[in-house]
């Protein structure tokens, strides 16, 4: 294949992903070019760009839910501050949601589009994802008649205790995680302790003559 040809290939790979990001067309239209050029090479780079993004995926997953389970307590207590000034349910999570900017506020926004053909009782009791446990507490409250404020109390102080649980868990972890940046740090330092008396001698022994001279 000729070097035009494989140009033109990466050429027009360039120009179909025009929604892409920069980087991301670059790297595709280099990857064309790889591929046509040496099969083997541009199926190498083609495993190695999916494998790249699949963990850069799984990577932005974990973060928005780690997000969302931080923002858990205060939609609990946003909730409570609007039913304590009598709101309705439904007011008070509109209310708590304009305090969270993580995924809840999707799941808020899903249970209220449902809500509008299953009831909000029902909506939130078949709610799912981060905030599906307080969504179905309310919901359960709210069908039966329960003192919703209790229950969000109760749910609040156990948020409370597992965001420290988690606090104290990556505390213990952080030594560990220390241990090489450390000792790369120290590494050349003990090196220079340990080898320079040995090796400051000779270096002065060849240099002696010529700063003589």
């Amino acid at each position: 294949m000729t070097r035009f040809t494989v140009l033109a290939v990466a050429a027009v790979v360039y120009g179909v992903l025009p929604a892409h990001p920069t980087g991301v067309r670059l790297v595709s239209a280099a990857g064309a070019a790889i591929g046509l050029s040496n099969p083997v090479a541009g199926a190498g780079a083609a495993v190695f760009w999916f494998s790249f993004k699949r963990h850069r995926a799984l990577r932005q997953t974990r973060l928005a839910r780690q997000s969302a389970e931080g923002e858990l307590e205060l939609l609990t207590h946003s909730m409570l501050i609007g039913l304590s000034g009598g709101l309705s349910p439904a007011a008070a999570l509109l209310l708590a949601r304009e305090t969270i900017g993580s995924g809840l506020r999707d799941e808020i926004d899903q249970v209220m589009r449902r809500s509008v053909q299953e009831g909000l009782a029902g909506s939130l009791l078949n709610s799912r994802g981060v905030g599906g446990r307080l969504f179905r507490q309310v919901g359960a409250a709210q069908l039966s008649g329960a003192p919703l404020g209790l229950a969000l109390t109760a749910l609040a102080t156990e948020q409370r205790a597992a965001t420290r649980a988690r606090a104290v868990e990556r505390a213990r972890r952080l030594p560990v995680k220390m241990v090489l940046p450390i000792t790369l740090l120290m590494l050349p330092g003990l090196l220079i302790l340990m080898v320079g008396p040995l090796v400051l001698p000779a270096v002065a022994r060849l240099l002696g003559p010529m700063v003589s001279l």
